[in-house]
This record gives C-alpha cells, structure tokens and sequence, in this order.
C-alpha cells in the first residue's frame, strides 16, 4: 500500500510540473528616440548601450530597478526624423516587479531626445471629427 502511494504521488508531481507553464513577462515596447545634433548614429548605439545598463549606477541598496536587457533598432522611414530615429528598449525591473522602458531617460542624458504621439481625442479634429460641434 505504501509503495503504491509513492507511486501516484510521484506519478502526480510530474504530471505538475509537465504541466505548469512559466508565465512570461509583459515588456514594455520600443520607444522612439532622437539622437543627439552632435553624434552619428553608429556612435548614439554604442552610447546607448553603454549608459543604458548602468544607468542607475552600481549600488548596495536592494529597491532599485534591475536591469534586465536592451535593444536599439535605427529606423529608416522616409519621415521629417530620417536618419536620426531609432526604436529603443532599456528595461528595467522595479520593486514592484513592473517593468518599465526607460529608453527616452537615457537617449536624453546622451544629449538626444524621445518621440512621444499622443492619441486625438475621440471626436476630435484630430480623430476625424469636430469637437465642437454637438
């Protein structure tokens, strides 16, 4: 009889673990960044890479953000940015166990600057419609 319970409780703990799957993280995505007036492209890369993993600097205490990996994408559009666009990710980990895309905050302390759209307001001039008109 005992041998027969280990058998089942073993026999159940594989069916668990072949069963569980790990849950996989929720990144932020790419942000859009300037480079700086004064630097190439190739040289705000090897910048960005740089600062990006050392941004918060190297530290005992144990609630600062964690780094966890980056990318940086050159973007070719034939827009008003071309040749100074480029999709960045530096992601990090808060305490809280969010992640967060500080991308913008070090193409900046670089010198170079971060994109932002905004969405028109739903019926707005900008959304196709009038505003003020009711």
């Amino acid at each position: 009889m005992f041998s027969t319970q280990i058998i089942f409780i073993i026999l159940a703990s594989m069916t668990v673990a072949t069963t569980a799957k790990p849950i996989a993280p929720n990144y932020p995505e790419p942000v859009f960044v300037l480079k700086p007036d004064n630097s190439t492209m190739d040289q705000f890369r090897e910048d960005f890479l740089v600062l990006c993993p050392q941004y918060y600097g190297d530290s005992e205490i144990t609630d600062q953000p964690i780094f966890i990996f980056e990318t940086f994408q050159e973007r070719f559009e034939k827009d008003i940015w071309h040749g100074r666009k480029a999709a960045v990710q530096c992601i990090y980990q808060l305490p809280t166990a969010e992640y967060q895309n500080i991308g913008v905050d070090v193409a900046r302390a670089l010198g170079g600057d971060g994109l932002i759209f905004i969405d028109p307001i739903e019926g707005g001039p900008l959304a196709g419609g009038d505003a003020d008109t009711q």
